[in-house]
């Protein structure tokens, strides 16, 4: 797998748009669009209403001469039940295509009210091995984080119980994209390091995944040399470095279409659902001891990436320990934990987690070698014990 290959395909918005203020647009995507008559916005509980978004939105849709219904029940981690029930908000009220404003939960929830509204059936009748196939309804998705690039993937992450399934398919992908820098002005810090760390995630699952392409490699150095550089700015509070990590935000999405995820969104899946941790926390708990493990199956691409880093290794082993010590600056400067066993984790629920993350064979198989058993509890207790 050292050498990548050039075979590839993936969806991507017709319309992106990216820039201070330019949740404004709106109203000109969707006149370019050629969209007409009833949007449904689609958001999460509460920081669309409180910040004034919600209000905002609906009056810019009303301009542009649409009727708007509002579905504002998206949870973190939104549920079968979730998107049901919006599916038949959706049917009940016409509506002809879905603006989603929030972070992955309320995008990957209007995506899956799109599939949902138009075809019928409940969520788990498209979670993959399923790929979904027209008809779909339009979506416009508004990013209010920076780390889950759904904005631009064919990815919509369900939970049904203890469990995190997707519904795939490039026609899910938002046929038009904005993001606007400004929104992340009311980001809490704490929520900007999880979800960035999303974000390094993306990039990383996707550049040791045997799935990698000179495409993706674009857009993983990009993503991952911008979060790089700009996290700490960021997460002080300014608002043109959190506009560098939004973009980069989106580079990591654009890989991870090209690419899937790997073996640290599997175990991180059973982390988020079994203690509730946020997604990107459960990834940044794992992904340095992912790292060390790849780099031994795929040494030049571990030495490639540490060079394009401007790591300066002289060998894959030590870049793979400069990018960690670079990863764990990060974490100590966000007040991440650098261990399962500092997050809380009982040693004793180790083998638990290793069973779970055993079982997202979709995410394990994009992982260089083939993961086995052993290798997953190799993750896990290196993740337990910390870089």
């Amino acid at each position: 797998m050292d050498q990548v290959g050039l075979s590839f395909g993936f969806g991507s918005p017709r319309k992106l748009i990216f820039g201070r203020g330019s949740i404004e647009r709106l109203g000109e995507v969707i006149e370019e669009l050629g969209l007409s008559g009833k949007a449904l916005l689609v958001t999460g509980r509460s920081f669309a209403r409180r910040s004034g978004y919600l209000e905002k939105l609906k009056t810019i849709l009303e301009s542009s001469g649409m009727a708007v219904s509002i579905f504002d029940k998206v949870e973190p981690n939104p549920s079968t039940e979730t998107v049901e029930l919006g599916a038949e908000l959706a049917r009940r009220e016409e509506v002809d295509f879905i603006v989603s404003f929030g972070g992955g939960s309320a995008m990957d929830a209007g995506k899956a009210i799109a599939v949902l509204s138009s075809q019928g059936g409940r969520a788990e009748d498209y979670f993959y091995p399923a790929v979904v196939k027209p008809p779909v309804l339009p979506v416009i998705a508004i990013p209010t984080t920076c780390g889950t690039g759904s904005e631009v993937t064919k990815f919509a992450v369900i939970s049904k119980g203890l469990r995190k399934d997707v519904i795939v398919g490039d026609v899910i992908v938002p046929i038009a994209s904005i993001l606007d820098p400004d929104v992340l002005s009311y980001l809490p810090r704490e929520l900007l390091a999880y979800t960035s760390m999303d974000a390094i995630s993306h990039a990383i699952e996707s550049y040791f995944n045997k799935n990698a392409n000179p495409l993706s490699d674009i857009y993983v150095f990009g993503a991952l040399r911008t979060i790089m550089r700009y996290f700490k700015d960021a997460y002080d509070g300014s608002i043109d470095a959190r506009g560098k990590l939004l973009y980069a935000s989106m580079l990591a999405g654009k890989a991870i279409n090209l690419c899937g995820t790997a073996m640290v969104h599997g175990v991180g899946y059973y982390l988020t659902m079994r203690y509730g941790f946020q997604h990107g926390l459960a990834n940044a708990l794992l992904i340095t001891q992912f790292i060390r493990q790849v780099s031994n199956l795929v040494p030049q691409r571990a030495l490639e990436l540490g060079r394009r880093l401007d790591l300066n290794p002289s060998t894959p082993a030590e870049s793979a320990e400069l990018l960690i010590k670079a990863l764990n600056e990060l974490k100590r400067y966000s007040n991440i934990p650098l261990s399962l066993k500092d997050a809380g984790v009982p040693e004793e629920d180790l083998e638990r987690i290793v069973e779970g993350g055993m079982s997202y064979e979709r995410n394990l198989k994009n992982s260089p070698g083939t993961p086995t058993r052993r290798d997953v509890e190799e993750l896990v207790r290196g993740a337990f014990k910390g870089a």
